[in-house]
């Protein structure tokens, strides 16, 4: 099973799967491109189960999978393919405190879902809504916290 999800320093991903159950694998070629099954690029992961893919662009949708290599070379059929939207840089903006409530506008990719989570503490996250973007959420619930953080994250 391969995992993509956002890695701290933007714009990569983080890309994760499961050790394959050949015992005769002895590491792992990531392939990914912008074009279902169709991919343009390759990185030899050696024998560890997560890499970091650099210069991925904000908006684009981008489709992974890997195979398995033997120590003679022979190299496995693809795993099943996975894709991941990496979102738009600054998908939260116009943000406003009136009467109140905190409300700010969700850009991101027209037409997708995202969860809108709130901290006071930047570990422990809750969600308080999801929608499709572009939307405004607003916070009536704001006035009650002495500080509190938001995200948006898009939902896969």
């Amino acid at each position: 099973m391969l995992l993509a999800s956002p890695a701290m320093a933007a714009p990569s991903l983080t890309i994760e799967w499961d050790r394959s159950q050949d015992t005769n694998a002895v590491g792992y070629d990531v392939y990914y491109g912008t074009v279902s099954h169709n991919y343009t690029n390759v990185i030899n992961a050696g024998n560890v189960t997560n890499l970091v893919v650099s210069g991925v662009v904000p908006g684009t949708t981008y489709y992974f999978a890997a195979t398995t290599y033997t120590a003679s070379g022979a190299e496995s059929d693809y795993s099943t393919e996975v894709s991941y939207v990496v979102p738009p840089e600054n998908i939260l903006n116009s943000a406003a405190y009136k009467s109140s409530q905190f409300s700010f506008a969700v850009s991101g990719i027209a037409g997708s879902q995202y969860v809108v989570e709130a901290s006071t503490n930047l570990t422990d996250w809750i969600p308080l809504q999801t929608n499709k973007a572009p939307f405004t959420f607003t916070d009536a619930n704001a006035s009650e916290f002495g500080k509190r953080f938001y995200q948006a994250l898009i939902l896969q």
